[in-house]
């Protein structure tokens, strides 16, 4: 199987785990697309999207779990995320993620906004960094934020949910915040971080 029809087959999946670590990404990945070239961590990032891939599979044709438990380094879940977006959409320059311990995460994305039809006091460009700790229950999962910058000023994450609503509501979708809760993607019973990698149970 080829890697773009590896890609394609995943964007579903895709969605779910980009939401485990960043509320807003399922509605950025529907966002306007821009033609953009493909990472040169592109190898590093199929690790991850083969990985669901075959995990899905699985799941569908034995219709159980395989009791087994996928260790990703923060540079291979970094990559992936950089990959999808890159694929699906403008808004997500770029995304680096480092995971800690005891389910915490920190991490920057660099996002544009240009071609949004948002009040023009948002910046063309915006670094965004956050600290959170993933929390998991009965195979869903979401963020619980502890820090978040704009820049250099710390915001409420009520702030970016108020952003998400004005960007879905201009590309007539469902927002979806950050503190929502989500489904795990299909064969995957749960995720935890540890010191720069992501366990995944499944």
């Amino acid at each position: 199987m080829s890697r773009k029809k590896k890609s394609s087959d995943l964007r579903v999946k895709v969605c779910l785990l980009v939401t485990l670590f960043f509320g807003f990404g399922s509605v950025l990945l529907v966002l306007p697309q821009t033609e953009t070239g493909q990472p040169q961590d592109l190898e590093t990032a199929l690790k991850v999207a083969n990985f669901l891939d075959e995990v899905d599979r699985y799941q569908r044709e034995n219709g159980h779990y395989q009791n087994k438990i996928a260790e990703f380094s923060e540079k291979e879940v970094s990559s992936f995320f950089r990959y999808i977006f890159s694929e699906e959409s403008s808004a997500v320059k770029t995304i680096e993620l480092k995971l800690l311990r005891s389910n915490k995460i920190e991490g920057w994305v660099l996002l544009s906004l240009k071609d949004q039809a948002l009040p023009s006091y948002f910046k063309d460009e915006i670094n965004l960094y956050f600290a959170a700790r993933l929390e998991t229950d009965r195979r869903r999962v979401r963020l619980d934020i502890k820090k978040l910058y704009f820049e250099t000023e710390p915001v409420q994450p009520s702030v970016v949910n108020s952003l998400i609503d004005l960007v879905a509501k201009n590309n007539g979708l469902e927002a979806q915040h950050l503190d929502d809760w989500y489904d795990l993607p299909a064969g995957i019973l749960d995720i935890k971080t540890d010191k720069g990698k992501l366990l995944v149970y499944y």
